[in-house]
């Protein structure tokens, strides 16, 4: 199910045609890192995750052949990509939790 925030013109097809990218676990990436765009700093995860830069992580992700030989992930290389987008979504949650407990500012006089 598509939880961003952009219109979708018709609903049931996106979700049909999603549901078909998804089923691999290639597809299941690029969809994620699609439909995240511009939410995740593909630098820094690639980075702190994996300890790789960004090029690294666009090989993977397209597919790229880099001397003779295709790039993909690793099916470790897959389960550590989720565990991250799983840390990252702890920490998103903790701040949101610690945005909800904290007290008002005071307003401007």
């Amino acid at each position: 199910m598509y939880l961003g925030k952009r219109k979708i013109f018709n609903p049931d097809q996106h979700e049909a045609h999603r549901a078909e990218v998804i089923r691999t676990k290639q597809g299941a990436v690029w969809n994620a890192f699609t439909e995240l765009e511009g939410l995740v700093n593909k630098s820094e995860l690639a980075d702190q995750y994996f300890g790789k830069t960004r090029a690294w992580l666009s090989q993977k992700l397209n597919g790229c052949t880099v001397l003779n030989k295709k790039k993909s992930f690793t099916e470790a290389e897959y389960h550590e990509l989720a565990d991250a987008f799983r840390h990252i979504a702890r920490r998103l949650q903790a701040h949101a939790d610690e945005i909800d407990a904290a007290e008002m500012d005071a307003p401007d006089e």
